[in-house]
Protein backbone atom coordinates (compact mmCIF):
# COMPACT_ATOMS: atom_id res chain seq x y z
CA UNK A 1 0.00 0.00 0.00
CA UNK A 2 1.25 3.14 -0.69
CA UNK A 3 1.22 5.99 2.20
CA UNK A 4 2.39 8.99 0.14
CA UNK A 5 1.52 10.84 -3.50
CA UNK A 6 3.82 11.93 -5.67
CA UNK A 7 3.34 14.71 -8.27
CA UNK A 8 4.25 13.91 -12.25
CA UNK A 9 5.56 17.48 -12.34
CA UNK A 10 9.58 17.33 -13.16
CA UNK A 11 10.26 20.91 -12.78
CA UNK A 12 13.10 21.51 -9.94
CA UNK A 13 12.29 24.91 -7.62
CA UNK A 14 15.85 24.88 -6.88
CA UNK A 15 17.06 25.27 -11.12
CA UNK A 16 16.71 29.42 -11.01
CA UNK A 17 14.52 30.74 -13.38
CA UNK A 18 15.47 30.64 -16.84
CA UNK A 19 18.45 28.71 -16.30
CA UNK A 20 19.56 25.36 -17.76
CA UNK A 21 20.88 22.57 -15.25
CA UNK A 22 24.23 23.22 -16.10
CA UNK A 23 23.77 26.98 -15.68
CA UNK A 24 22.26 26.02 -11.75
CA UNK A 25 25.50 23.85 -11.30
CA UNK A 26 27.24 26.82 -12.28
CA UNK A 27 25.39 29.39 -10.39
CA UNK A 28 25.54 27.16 -7.08
CA UNK A 29 29.50 26.40 -6.77
CA UNK A 30 30.22 30.03 -7.93
CA UNK A 31 28.19 30.90 -4.31
CA UNK A 32 30.67 28.53 -3.13
CA UNK A 33 33.93 29.43 -4.51
CA UNK A 34 36.33 30.63 -2.13
CA UNK A 35 34.81 28.77 0.88
CA UNK A 36 37.38 27.15 2.75
CA UNK A 37 35.64 24.13 4.63
CA UNK A 38 36.54 22.85 8.11
CA UNK A 39 34.83 19.37 7.18
CA UNK A 40 37.02 16.43 6.12
CA UNK A 41 36.72 14.94 3.04
CA UNK A 42 33.20 12.90 2.74
CA UNK A 43 33.56 9.25 3.00
CA UNK A 44 32.43 7.54 -0.42
CA UNK A 45 32.95 3.60 -0.69
CA UNK A 46 33.47 1.19 -3.25
CA UNK A 47 30.45 -1.47 -4.06
CA UNK A 48 30.90 -3.99 -6.67
CA UNK A 49 30.91 -2.16 -9.53
CA UNK A 50 28.75 0.99 -7.82
CA UNK A 51 29.41 3.64 -4.92
CA UNK A 52 27.96 4.33 -1.54
CA UNK A 53 27.95 7.98 0.38
CA UNK A 54 28.93 6.82 3.83
CA UNK A 55 27.32 10.10 5.66
CA UNK A 56 27.70 7.76 8.80
CA UNK A 57 31.53 7.32 8.42
CA UNK A 58 31.77 10.66 7.24
CA UNK A 59 32.89 13.69 10.11
CA UNK A 60 28.90 14.80 8.90
CA UNK A 61 25.86 13.82 7.55
CA UNK A 62 25.23 14.63 4.45
CA UNK A 63 23.08 17.96 5.88
CA UNK A 64 26.16 18.82 7.65
CA UNK A 65 28.14 19.14 4.59
CA UNK A 66 24.88 21.42 2.57
CA UNK A 67 24.82 23.52 5.52
CA UNK A 68 28.25 24.26 6.45
CA UNK A 69 28.69 27.34 4.60
CA UNK A 70 25.57 29.00 5.41
CA UNK A 71 26.39 28.63 9.28
CA UNK A 72 30.14 29.35 9.16
CA UNK A 73 28.64 32.56 7.14
CA UNK A 74 25.93 33.31 9.37
CA UNK A 75 26.01 36.90 11.43
CA UNK A 76 23.76 35.85 13.85
CA UNK A 77 25.06 33.98 17.31
CA UNK A 78 21.90 32.01 17.42
CA UNK A 79 20.84 29.11 14.93
CA UNK A 80 16.33 28.16 15.48
CA UNK A 81 15.62 24.99 14.09
CA UNK A 82 12.43 22.61 14.50
CA UNK A 83 13.61 19.60 15.43
CA UNK A 84 10.91 16.60 14.61
CA UNK A 85 10.87 13.41 16.65
CA UNK A 86 13.59 11.67 14.03
CA UNK A 87 16.09 13.57 11.29
CA UNK A 88 19.76 13.92 10.73
CA UNK A 89 19.37 17.92 10.36
CA UNK A 90 19.25 19.04 13.88
CA UNK A 91 22.17 17.12 14.41
CA UNK A 92 24.05 18.23 11.35
CA UNK A 93 22.95 21.86 12.70
CA UNK A 94 24.09 21.28 16.12
CA UNK A 95 27.36 19.53 14.93
CA UNK A 96 28.06 22.82 12.84
CA UNK A 97 27.40 25.15 15.84
CA UNK A 98 30.01 23.69 18.06
CA UNK A 99 32.20 23.67 15.21
CA UNK A 100 32.02 27.65 14.17
CA UNK A 101 31.06 28.91 18.12
CA UNK A 102 27.46 29.48 17.53
CA UNK A 103 24.31 28.53 20.14
CA UNK A 104 20.99 26.38 19.01
CA UNK A 105 17.33 26.64 20.20
CA UNK A 106 15.54 23.43 18.88
CA UNK A 107 11.55 23.84 19.08
CA UNK A 108 10.17 20.60 19.36
CA UNK A 109 6.18 19.40 19.48
CA UNK A 110 5.42 18.76 23.05
CA UNK A 111 5.31 15.34 24.06
CA UNK A 112 5.17 12.68 27.25
CA UNK A 113 9.18 11.88 26.30
CA UNK A 114 11.50 13.71 24.02
CA UNK A 115 12.89 11.09 21.32
CA UNK A 116 16.32 10.19 21.57
CA UNK A 117 17.21 12.56 18.24
CA UNK A 118 15.62 15.67 20.03
CA UNK A 119 17.21 14.48 23.67
CA UNK A 120 20.62 14.19 22.29
CA UNK A 121 20.82 17.21 21.38
CA UNK A 122 21.13 18.59 24.87
CA UNK A 123 25.29 17.05 24.76
CA UNK A 124 25.98 20.10 22.53
CA UNK A 125 24.69 22.13 24.92
CA UNK A 126 21.69 22.78 22.80
CA UNK A 127 18.53 24.91 24.39
CA UNK A 128 15.34 22.56 23.81
CA UNK A 129 11.66 23.81 24.03
CA UNK A 130 8.56 22.41 23.42
CA UNK A 131 4.99 23.67 22.17
CA UNK A 132 2.05 21.32 22.23
CA UNK A 133 1.18 21.80 18.49
CA UNK A 134 -1.31 19.88 15.96
CA UNK A 135 1.19 20.06 13.23
CA UNK A 136 4.74 20.90 12.58
CA UNK A 137 3.83 24.01 9.54
CA UNK A 138 2.86 25.46 13.21
CA UNK A 139 5.53 25.04 14.85
CA UNK A 140 7.83 26.88 12.22
CA UNK A 141 5.53 29.59 11.95
CA UNK A 142 6.13 30.10 15.59
CA UNK A 143 10.22 29.29 15.66
CA UNK A 144 10.55 31.93 12.65
CA UNK A 145 8.97 34.45 14.47
CA UNK A 146 11.02 33.87 17.84
CA UNK A 147 13.95 33.85 15.54
CA UNK A 148 12.92 37.61 14.26
CA UNK A 149 12.02 38.98 17.78
CA UNK A 150 15.30 37.65 19.04
CA UNK A 151 17.66 38.60 16.47
CA UNK A 152 18.92 35.03 15.63
CA UNK A 153 18.83 32.96 12.35
CA UNK A 154 15.66 31.00 11.61
CA UNK A 155 16.72 27.27 9.58
CA UNK A 156 13.22 26.10 7.60
CA UNK A 157 12.74 22.71 8.19
CA UNK A 158 14.84 19.97 6.25
CA UNK A 159 16.78 22.96 5.48
CA UNK A 160 14.81 23.60 1.99
CA UNK A 161 14.21 26.62 0.46
CA UNK A 162 18.22 27.75 1.27
CA UNK A 163 20.30 28.49 -2.15
CA UNK A 164 23.41 28.09 0.43
CA UNK A 165 22.30 24.90 1.30
CA UNK A 166 21.48 23.70 -1.72
CA UNK A 167 24.85 25.24 -3.08
CA UNK A 168 26.67 23.14 -0.17
CA UNK A 169 25.16 19.50 -1.47
CA UNK A 170 26.10 20.39 -5.47
CA UNK A 171 29.57 21.11 -3.83
CA UNK A 172 29.41 17.79 -1.78
CA UNK A 173 29.03 16.04 -5.58
CA UNK A 174 31.49 17.91 -7.36
CA UNK A 175 34.15 16.73 -4.20
CA UNK A 176 32.87 13.02 -4.96
CA UNK A 177 32.58 12.77 -8.61
CA UNK A 178 36.18 14.08 -8.49
CA UNK A 179 36.86 11.03 -5.42
CA UNK A 180 35.94 8.78 -7.60
CA UNK A 181 36.76 10.05 -10.61
CA UNK A 182 33.44 10.06 -12.30
CA UNK A 183 29.89 11.23 -11.85
CA UNK A 184 27.36 8.44 -11.05
CA UNK A 185 25.10 7.26 -13.33
CA UNK A 186 21.94 7.18 -10.85
CA UNK A 187 21.58 8.51 -7.79
CA UNK A 188 19.27 6.16 -4.94
CA UNK A 189 18.21 7.15 -1.96
CA UNK A 190 15.30 7.82 0.87
CA UNK A 191 13.50 11.68 0.36
CA UNK A 192 11.48 13.60 2.60
CA UNK A 193 11.49 17.00 2.14
CA UNK A 194 13.67 16.23 -1.71
CA UNK A 195 16.24 18.71 -0.70
CA UNK A 196 19.06 16.65 -1.03
CA UNK A 197 17.92 14.77 -4.26
CA UNK A 198 16.88 18.36 -6.43
CA UNK A 199 20.64 19.62 -5.48
CA UNK A 200 22.30 16.14 -6.14
CA UNK A 201 20.48 16.70 -9.78
CA UNK A 202 22.13 19.81 -10.00
CA UNK A 203 25.87 18.41 -9.27
CA UNK A 204 25.28 15.04 -11.80
CA UNK A 205 22.98 16.29 -14.07
CA UNK A 206 23.42 13.30 -16.77
CA UNK A 207 22.24 11.03 -13.34
CA UNK A 208 18.82 8.90 -13.40
CA UNK A 209 17.38 9.61 -9.94
CA UNK A 210 15.41 7.00 -8.28
CA UNK A 211 14.32 6.63 -4.78
CA UNK A 212 11.48 6.10 -1.80
CA UNK A 213 9.53 8.75 -0.32
CA UNK A 214 9.36 7.79 3.28
CA UNK A 215 7.26 11.19 5.08
CA UNK A 216 5.27 12.48 3.03
CA UNK A 217 3.24 13.80 -0.04
CA UNK A 218 5.71 15.35 -2.85
CA UNK A 219 4.32 18.41 -4.25
CA UNK A 220 5.29 20.22 -7.65
CA UNK A 221 8.81 21.34 -7.85
CA UNK A 222 9.74 18.94 -4.91
CA UNK A 223 11.54 15.85 -7.04
CA UNK A 224 12.91 17.25 -10.36
CA UNK A 225 13.36 14.09 -12.93
CA UNK A 226 13.30 12.06 -10.00
CA UNK A 227 11.64 9.04 -10.04
CA UNK A 228 10.17 8.08 -7.20
CA UNK A 229 7.87 5.48 -5.41
CA UNK A 230 5.98 5.81 -1.72
CA UNK A 231 7.22 3.79 1.16
CA UNK A 232 4.39 1.01 2.03
CA UNK A 233 5.46 1.61 6.06
CA UNK A 234 4.93 4.60 8.36
CA UNK A 235 7.72 7.03 8.43
CA UNK A 236 8.23 5.69 12.27
CA UNK A 237 8.72 2.53 11.56
CA UNK A 238 11.88 0.39 10.83
CA UNK A 239 12.14 -1.50 7.75
CA UNK A 240 13.09 -5.27 9.16
CA UNK A 241 17.21 -6.35 9.74
CA UNK A 242 17.30 -8.16 6.57
CA UNK A 243 16.19 -5.49 4.19
CA UNK A 244 19.08 -3.02 5.75
CA UNK A 245 22.67 -2.15 4.32
CA UNK A 246 25.77 -3.94 5.47
CA UNK A 247 26.74 -0.59 7.50
CA UNK A 248 25.65 1.96 10.21
CA UNK A 249 22.51 3.60 8.64
CA UNK A 250 19.26 4.64 9.80
CA UNK A 251 16.37 2.34 9.45
CA UNK A 252 13.36 4.50 9.46
CA UNK A 253 14.87 6.36 6.40
CA UNK A 254 18.24 5.79 4.20
CA UNK A 255 17.93 1.30 4.96
CA UNK A 256 14.33 1.72 3.14
CA UNK A 257 16.13 2.40 0.00
CA UNK A 258 18.50 -0.02 0.25
CA UNK A 259 17.00 -3.34 -1.04
CA UNK A 260 15.80 -1.92 -4.20
CA UNK A 261 19.59 -0.56 -4.79
CA UNK A 262 20.80 -3.95 -4.35
CA UNK A 263 18.48 -5.42 -6.58
CA UNK A 264 17.78 -3.08 -9.22
CA UNK A 265 20.55 -0.02 -9.42
CA UNK A 266 22.72 -0.39 -12.46
CA UNK A 267 26.55 0.25 -12.75
CA UNK A 268 28.37 3.38 -11.50
CA UNK A 269 25.18 4.07 -9.69
CA UNK A 270 25.45 5.64 -5.91
CA UNK A 271 23.65 4.93 -2.75
CA UNK A 272 23.09 7.78 -0.25
CA UNK A 273 24.11 6.66 3.19
CA UNK A 274 22.88 10.61 4.90
CA UNK A 275 23.70 9.21 8.06
CA UNK A 276 23.40 6.90 11.07
CA UNK A 277 21.30 6.88 14.41
CA UNK A 278 24.36 5.47 15.72
CA UNK A 279 25.80 8.68 16.42
CA UNK A 280 22.27 10.01 17.84
CA UNK A 281 22.67 7.19 20.31
CA UNK A 282 25.47 7.50 21.74
CA UNK A 283 25.17 11.26 22.56
CA UNK A 284 21.64 10.36 23.66
CA UNK A 285 23.71 8.09 26.07
CA UNK A 286 25.59 11.20 27.71
CA UNK A 287 22.20 13.07 28.55
CA UNK A 288 19.34 10.35 28.95
CA UNK A 289 19.72 10.44 32.77
CA UNK A 290 18.96 14.37 32.41
CA UNK A 291 15.64 15.37 33.30
CA UNK A 292 13.72 17.47 30.37
CA UNK A 293 10.33 18.38 31.21
CA UNK A 294 8.68 17.95 27.34
CA UNK A 295 4.62 17.94 28.03
CA UNK A 296 2.79 20.96 27.46
CA UNK A 297 -1.12 21.85 27.48
CA UNK A 298 -2.94 23.11 24.66
CA UNK A 299 -1.70 27.22 25.03
CA UNK A 300 0.83 26.79 27.30
CA UNK A 301 3.80 28.95 25.08
CA UNK A 302 6.10 29.71 28.10
CA UNK A 303 8.87 28.43 25.77
CA UNK A 304 7.62 30.85 22.97
CA UNK A 305 7.57 33.73 24.94
CA UNK A 306 10.94 32.96 26.95
CA UNK A 307 13.94 35.02 25.23
CA UNK A 308 17.80 34.25 24.80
Amino acid sequence: MSLFTITEDKSNKDIPAGMSVLEARRHYLAMSDGFVSKLSKPVVQKHGDRYIFRGDASQSSLKGYGAEQLVAECKEDVLVYCAPRVGMAMDAIATLAKMYDKRCVFFCPASGEPSKHQKALLAYGADLRFIKIAAMPTLNSYAKRWAEQHGAKYLPFGLAKTPLVTAGIVRLGTCIAEQIDEEPTEIWMSVSTGTAIRALQIAWPEALCKGIVVARNMQDGEIGHAKLWSASQPFLKDVPLNKRPPFPSTPNYDAKCWEDFENFASKGSIFINVGTDDKVNKFYDLVKDIPLDSQRAWHDMRDLERGL
